[in-house]
């Protein structure tokens, strides 16, 4: 009887693991952004430059192989336009996890990206398990029930199958609730696992940092009030937390410095946050008022303000385009930039700046879809240059690609779950 309830157990958790990746599975193959490119080619480019052009992929790019010779033909007195990532040009992009970018690219290599979906399934699938069986103490069918409310009820099969580390946001806040507000019930193995897996979440994308510490910070807080434990207990699950934190600043430093041996120059991080608060509204009004006083680089580009902040940082269009268009020196003013601007921007208009936040946050709960699984004939053009020609063949002959129809019934029902599970949460809360 055991043996046939362990051979149980592990069938059904063999479909659960095949069923987290259904979208891609749907689709005939993972889903990719314009950015994925940008995770592959980094641990590309450092593979074939230190160790010959006999391990170049289908996503070297024709420089790499050339060891950053251009063609004779090229004029030199021309000014070239140096893209976002160019190390042959000095130019090194960061906020794009070389560390994700290996999983990606280990994954190409070994299946073409299948690994990669289904290891982000198996992370899924192992933290929910521990979650509602070791934690809440819930029995087998409940999570099993559990499991596949979540795959039809909500996108993340979608997110499963996309090669972004957007997942690993999820993973991190769960993650982080089990060990702060469970770290007795846990198991030494889970302990690790978890934490192992915290660790990679937060190498994956450089925002997750920030997530690690809001959350963290909220999950403590909100256990020493409900359980008021003693400090000595709470203080091992505050400490790995803290320690993952830091092993994720370190990760960011080790690739500063790895980037400046092997390329001579650090890596530039892209003015998000000011491109955010020019897009919001309170950091281009703080350019029309104080340019004049404050020269900051930005303000030599006023013509092309308003702007939405995906356009300021990666539009190559001289109209509304800023980061993206300009040349490596002003890039990295721009860059050097943004701290200061956002303090002045905060200082002098703070109301503002909290009401654009505030604005964010809702739009962040309230926006459910899959729209950027379905790309319009549009959209698929801009991944001609970010994608190799296999790829982007395959994209534009997807399952997902060629039936944009089902994407607006596909938005409906998630937006419907979404919100009714949410009144249903007040409710049985106000009951």
């Amino acid at each position: 009887m055991r043996t046939a309830g362990k051979l149980s157990r592990f069938a059904t958790i063999f479909l659960l693991l095949v069923g987290s990746a259904w979208a891609a599975l749907v689709n005939g193959q993972p889903f990719f952004m314009e950015d994925t490119s940008a995770y592959v080619r980094g641990p590309d480019f450092a593979i074939v430059h230190f160790l010959g052009n006999r391990f170049a992929s289908a996503w070297t790019q024709e420089r790499t192989l050339n060891k950053g010779k251009v063609s004779s033909h090229t004029n030199p007195s021309e000014t070239k336009h140096v893209p976002l990532n160019s190390p042959y040009d000095k130019a090194v992009l960061a906020g794009r996890s070389i560390y994700y970018g290996a999983f990606l690219y280990l994954g190409y290599v070994s299946s073409n990206f299948w690994l990669c979906v289904f290891a982000q399934a198996a992370i899924f699938l192992y933290l929910c398990h521990t979650f509602i069986l070791k934690c809440l103490r819930l029995s087998f069918p409940i999570f099993a029930a559990a499991i596949c409310f979540i795959l039809v009820a909500t996108p993340a099969s979608f997110f499963i199958s996309f090669m972004m580390p957007d997942i690993f946001a999820s993973f991190l806040i769960l993650s982080a609730i089990m060990i702060v507000a469970f770290w007795s019930e846990l198991e030494r193995a889970d302990k690790i696992y978890i934490s192992a897996i915290l660790t990679f979440a937060v190498l994956t994308h450089a925002s997750h940092l920030l997530l690690l510490f809001l959350v963290g910070s909220l999950c403590a807080l909100v256990d020493l009030i409900v359980r008021r434990r003693p400090a000595k207990t709470a203080t091992a699950p505050i400490a790995v937390l803290f320690a993952i934190f830091f092993v994720g600043l370190l990760g960011e430093v080790i690739f500063s410095y790895a980037t400046k041996l092997a390329v001579g120059v650090y890596p530039v991080r892209p003015p998000f946050l000011m491109a955010r608060l020019i897009d919001d509204g309170p950091g281009e009004r703080f350019l029309q008022h104080n340019c004049v006083v404050k020269p900051y680089t930005v303000c030599r580009y006023m013509d092309r303000l308003p702007t939405t902040a995906g356009y300021f940082l990666w539009s190559p269009d001289s109209s509304k385009g800023v980061y993206n268009e300009v040349d490596l020196t002003t890039r990295t003013a721009l860059s050097a930039e943004e701290i200061p601007f956002i303090v002045d921007v905060i200082r002098w208009e703070p109301l503002g700046v909290i009401n654009a936040a505030t604005r964010n946050v809702i739009d962040q709960l309230t926006t459910i879809g899959v729209g950027e699984f379905f790309r319009t004939p549009i959209e698929l053009e801009s991944f001609k240059n970010s994608l190799p020609e296999d790829f982007f063949n395959r994209i534009v002959h997807s399952r997902f690609s060629e039936h944009r129809d089902i994407l607006a019934p596909l938005n409906t029902w998630f937006s419907s779950v979404y919100f009714l599970s949410m009144a249903g949460l007040l409710l049985a809360r106000l009951t």
